[in-house]
Parts: structure tokens; C-alpha cells; sequence
């Protein structure tokens, strides 16, 4: 096979693309949601014993303990912004590499048409669907063959 320089372009069949993204992203949102929602709860129940126990303490371990709640609190939002963010970017690399293929076929068809005659399709290293592209150009083959 020919080597083909890599696509430049992330974003190469928006309508594809842009679809996937809220799809996976409404999936990762509501995971993440109910992850902070159970975590909140557990750390919720955790603190109320905690306070019950620290109440019998001095008062600047009761507030050293609320200090640090709040600090726990800031650092579990920001994973699960974090990690949304990181699914996000996966969800975007992983769309391109479904839409690559298709883009790719579908260009490939294009210049099929305009020279009127079919030819054998190749894509990039690391693309998906090389099933996809030897059933294509077995056809080719038996296209060429039967003329």
C-alpha cells in the first residue's frame, strides 16, 4: 500500500462528529452526575460521624476537620470536571477515527466518478475499518475482471 500522509484536520464529518460527541458527553455527564452524586452522599454520611466524634474534641479540630471538607469538596469537583474533559478529547480522537474512513470513502468515490472508472481504495495506518476497505477492493477486482 501507498503511504498517505495523516489527516490534519480533527473535525472531518461534522454532522457524525458533532452527534457522537453529545452522545458520549450526555453518557460520561450522566456517569459522572451519579459518581458525584453517590461520593457526595458517602462523604455526607462520613462527616456527620466524624462531626459526632470530633464534637467531643477541642473546637480547632472541628474546625481544621470543616477546613478540610471543604478542601476535599473543590478537589472532587475538579476531577470530575477534569476527567468530563478528558472524555470529551477521547471522544473526539475516537470520532475522528470512525469518520476518517468514511471521509476518506467518501472522497475516494468522488474521484472514482470523475474518472469514470473504480480503483482499489487504501487508508491510512491506524484507521479503522480494514474490513470495510478489502471487501472494497475485492469488488473493484471482480468489477475490473467482469468487463
Amino acid at each position: 500500500m501507498a503511504f498517505q500522509k495523516k489527516r490534519s484536520q480533527l473535525i472531518v464529518l461534522t454532522q457524525f462528529q458533532r452527534w457522537f460527541l453529545k452522545v458520549f458527553m450526555a453518557y460520561v455527564a450522566v456517569f459522572l452526575t451519579i459518581f458525584g452524586i453517590g461520593l457526595f452522599l458517602w462523604f455526607r454520611l462520613l462527616l456527620h460521624e466524624l462531626m459526632n466524634l470530633a464534637g467531643l474534641l477541642s473546637e480547632t479540630f472541628v474546625q481544621l476537620i470543616r477546613k478540610h471538607i471543604i478542601l476535599g469538596l473543590w478537589v472532587t469537583v475538579l476531577l470530575i470536571v477534569t476527567l468530563t474533559v478528558i472524555a470529551g478529547l477521547q471522544a473526539l480522537f475516537f470520532s475522528r477515527r470512525i469518520a476518517g474512513p468514511i471521509f476518506s470513502l467518501e472522497k475516494h468515490l468522488e474521484k472514482c466518478e470523475k474518472k469514470g472508472k473504480l480503483e482499489p481504495w487504501q487508508l491510512r495506518k491506524g484507521d479503522l475499518f480494514e474490513g470495510l476497505v478489502k471487501r472494497f477492493n475485492s469488488l473493484v477486482q471482480n468489477v475490473k475482471g467482469s468487463s
